[in-house]
């Protein structure tokens, strides 16, 4: 999968990561590598430069609860963004992020989210295997951006 952050120049953040992270604000992948982009004042900031938004590209599920154990998997989607505080999956809202309680509430029901995990479709048959159990998440060379 890969982030791309949206605006008048879109701007690739991350590539090939099995997984990201969204945490109430935040988005990331491992704690060692630190936030990727945070909503502050009604914009995403990525290196102290505001976006509208982000995309996810490549076929995804949004993992509800703990990855290992989780309480409910999406089914798959073609299409994953947040553009101000709107999460959408598949073009249709699916959740409003509320940053005063850090949390996201479904979009069409009351049901309230702290975070989500936003998964490579393909990360789950994976894990079965060695080798998906150890996919690591390959950073962009600043050198090429």
């Amino acid at each position: 999968m890969r982030l791309t952050l949206i605006g008048e120049q879109p701007k690739v953040i991350a590539d090939s990561a099995p997984y990201f992270r969204l945490t109430g604000g935040v988005v990331w992948t491992t704690p060692e590598m630190g936030p990727l982009a945070s909503f502050v004042d009604d914009s995403w900031i990525h290196q102290a430069t505001r976006w509208p938004g982000m995309r996810f590209e490549g076929a995804c599920r949004l993992i509800f609860g703990l990855p290992r154990d989780p309480t409910g998997v999406s089914e798959d989607l073609q299409s994953l963004s947040i553009v101000g505080r709107v999460l959408s999956a598949n073009g249709i809202p699916f959740a409003v992020y509320h940053p005063q309680m850090e949390t996201w509430r479904g979009a069409a029901s009351d049901i309230w989210w702290s975070a989500f995990r936003i998964e490579s479709a393909d990360l789950r048959k994976s894990e079965e295997s060695p080798a998906g159990r150890d996919a690591v998440l390959r950073p962009l060379d600043p050198s090429k951006e």
